[in-house]
């Protein structure tokens, strides 16, 4: 083992540590990652920059794009809103609505098909009265099993194909050379239907027949702050001039409000926890309490005796209403403390309230950093729909848009302009027609009105294309410093036993889709996609499409933590799940679709 191969396993721990303990954002974690392969002189200037620069990556963001603005059309809003009828039965409702989203996901991406389809899933098991836990993690099981079945149905798919026909790793791996030389644009958007469209379907009589006993029964979180007071957290003051200052808890009639219980007391560095109905009120304490969505407004209704911090203060207005929504992965607000984020300046809303799978949360609520996945309960005024629709930080659960109309003539020429650019690129009428092709689409989306040009650059998920970028490069890492041959050789000595291709895509699988439980998807194959060429290599093997597929739907099927996978962690909060529930339901799913990823791919490409 020498040096470099040393310095990359260390990067790669810190890699997969960061990641999973979100010491720092995803972004400045590869930037540190890459730094660091950079010093050591792993990787070069031309290395890291190369990515950028990589058609397939460029293709990823487009199409990122497009969804977002097909999001945007609400055509898809209307579509999933007029399936799912109140007179359904629970397993007919489960039925439709995975049969829908999974047949959605290959061509419209599941991000946005999960954020589109979660408020009407959540609002039918509301209005049913079923838990939202027995329908939310169905809904991105499905959508993830979809999204496998084309090239484009997920970003983790199309980043394999980039990491196959990337010019570095081409001139690295003679058979990818070979690849390229053969498919110019790499796999084509059916590539991965006959392996994964037979698995959706077996995923799905899965996760209706078995997954769904599973599933736990519990209430959704703004059902459960009524009844179990220590899952939300709100931030009270206690100005001058209040009358309760001087009065102890009971006094002040504190100790039982309806609804309501007292958590505790930050008094200048001090924490008083729980607190005594003897306690006596200074001015400036800070009292934080958890309670219902009604009496928390009534609180906030008698500013001279308790009042929101300045950060969550919201002026008396005619119009205020409380909202639910999911903090997104892109948002900006992700890892910004509450009293920071100035967030009644942006989005016209207060934070009142956060819920965090579970955890309980305590001090004040202005020193919480936000996460992705965090549940917040917001008090909103007029502007902030139109503002949350506008950017990309947020999901909407309880509240769900209403379906406007939408011009399907416009909509219809924004789909046939995609469908049209695949068409035309499965038959290579001129390089980068793919590429070209969503260029013109996305930018005719102008001229058509169907959004606007400050739309379509909030769209552009930047950080997801540097992260990407940043993989290839640490790809390109492991394959200089020989760290790939060395993993190669462990993992065939490891199934030397077997005397089998089978076993080692077995491993291949085994390997990436781990990785992807602890860091991302996207990490996962970055670092197991050059193991697994030069595994193929070391066997004398010569078509690298089978090892090609086994990453690419191992990343793509990570169902066991909310954490590896975006779709996962959206219906997190909403769901009121915990980490275990991911374990329980997905460990089968796992398992079928690992066996059902080797055994199809194995008989298609007659490996064994």
């Amino acid at each position: 083992m020498n040096n470099q191969t040393i310095i990359i396993i260390c990067v790669i721990a810190f890699l997969i540590i960061g990641l999973y303990k979100e010491l720092f954002r995803p972004l400045l974690t590869f930037i540190l990652a890459i730094i660091a392969l950079f010093l050591f002189g792993t990787i070069n200037i031309n290395d890291v920059l190369g990515g950028l620069a990589n058609e397939q990556l460029i293709i990823i963001l487009l199409l990122l794009m497009l969804s977002d603005v097909i999001k945007k059309t609400n055509a898809l809003d209307a579509i999933i809103g007029r399936l799912f009828h109140r007179r359904l039965t629970y397993k007919q409702f489960m039925a439709r609505m995975m049969f829908t989203v999974s047949n959605l996901a290959p061509w419209f991406h599941n991000t946005p098909v999960v954020a589109i389809a979660m408020p009407h899933v959540y609002g039918w098991a509301k209005k049913k009265g079923i838990s939202p836990s027995k329908v939310m993690l169905p809904l991105s099981y499905a959508t993830m099993l979809g999204g496998a079945v084309t090239l484009i149905g997920t970003s983790t798919n199309m980043f394999v194909n980039g990491l196959a026909i990337d010019n570095t790793n081409c001139k690295n791996f003679k058979v990818l050379a070979d690849f390229k030389a053969m498919h110019p644009s790499g796999l084509s958007i059916f590539s991965f239907t006959p392996i994964a469209f037979p698995l959706a379907i077996i995923g799905i009589l899965y996760l209706l027949y078995i997954g769904s006993k599973l599933l736990p029964s519990r209430q959704d979180p703004l059902s459960e702050f009524k009844e179990n007071t220590r899952e939300y957290m709100v931030e009270t003051y206690v100005p001058a001039g209040s009358s309760y200052i001087g009065k102890n808890i009971e006094e002040a009639n504190l100790r039982n409000l309806r609804g309501l219980f007292l958590i505790e007391i930050v008094r200048k560095e001090e924490t008083l926890s729980p607190v005594s109905p003897e306690e006596i009120i200074e001015k400036d304490d800070i009292l934080i309490f958890a309670g219902e969505t009604d009496t928390i407004i009534d609180l906030m209704k008698s500013p001279k005796d308790l009042t929101l911090p300045k950060y969550s203060d919201m002026p008396q207005r005619e119009f205020m209403e409380v909202k639910e929504v999911v903090l997104s992965n892109r948002s900006r607000l992700a890892g910004v403390k509450i009293r920071e984020a100035n967030f009644r300046g942006k989005y016209d809303a207060a934070i009142i309230a956060v819920n965090r799978d579970g955890e309980r949360l305590t001090g004040k609520i202005g020193e919480v950093d936000l996460r992705p996945g965090d549940l917040l309960l917001l008090l909103a005024g007029a502007d902030f729909k139109g503002i949350a629709d506008a950017s990309n930080d947020f999901y909407f659960i309880s509240d769900g848009k209403e379906i406007k109309n939408y011009n399907k003539l416009k909509v219809a020429l924004l789909i046939g302009g995609i469908i049209a650019s695949f068409v035309l690129s499965a038959f290579d009428v001129m390089p980068g027609i793919l590429l070209i092709g969503l260029v013109v689409v996305l930018c005719m989306c102008v001229p058509l009105k169907i959004v606007n040009f400050s739309e379509i650059r909030r769209s552009a998920d930047l950080e997801l294309f540097l992260i990407l970028a940043m993989s290839l490069a640490i790809g390109k890492a492991i394959h200089n410093s020989k760290a790939d041959e060395l993993f190669a050789g462990w993992l065939i000595g490891g199934m030397e036993g077997f005397h089998s291709t089978i076993a080692i895509l077995f491993g291949i699988y085994l390997m990436t889709n781990i990785l992807a439980m602890f860091a991302t998807n996207k990490t996962a194959v970055a670092i197991t996609f050059p193991i697994a060429m030069a595994t193929m290599t070391k066997l004398g093997l010569t078509d690298p499409t089978p090892f090609i597929l086994c990453v690419a739907l191992a990343g793509c099927a990570e169902f066991m933590t909310p954490f590896g996978y975006q779709t996962n962690l959206m219906v997190y909060g909403p769901g009121g799940y915990k980490f275990v529930d991911y374990i329980k339901v997905g460990f089968g799913l796992t398992l079928l679709y690992m066996i059902g990823v080797v055994a199809l791919i194995s008989i298609i490409y007659h490996l064994y």
